[in-house]
């Protein structure tokens, strides 16, 4: 059996000095430049990294970061001052502000999504 020391996640963007932006002027998470690519400390611990890949980079097919916050509608209300849309997906009764509100865990979360300037995914969960 191996022995893991720590664990992280990331993910890959075209330009990263627009996704340094929106992680940290829109979603105003912390952000730390390194010789690699981005650190985001979502949780005042492990950080999710993203990595510049170029022309080279693809979004990702499945959301790459979830945000659990609040309420997810001041968090669209917030993101929409900040010109950014929450994304619309087809099959999803979305409110006027793009959320999917559940009243029932079971149905789902309240959630909605926003892409990342480089078209990945983030979703933002009520908690």
């Amino acid at each position: 059996m191996i022995t893991v020391q720590r664990a992280f996640s990331s993910f890959s963007v075209d330009d990263l000095d627009a996704a340094e932006a929106f992680y940290r002027d829109a979603l105003g998470l912390v952000v730390e430049r390194t010789p690699m690519g981005l650190e985001l400390d979502v949780t005042g611990g492990t950080p999710v990294f993203v990595y510049p890949k170029g022309d080279a980079h693809q979004p990702a097919s499945h959301t790459v970061l979830n945000l659990v916050v609040p309420d997810v509608g001041a968090a669209a209300s917030e993101l929409h001052g900040a010109g950014v849309e929450l994304v619309r997906y087809p099959g999803f009764a979305q409110d006027a502000d793009g959320v999917v509100r559940s009243d029932d865990p079971r149905q789902g979360p309240t959630i909605g999504w926003v892409h990342d300037p480089a078209r990945n995914v983030v979703a933002l969960i009520e908690g």
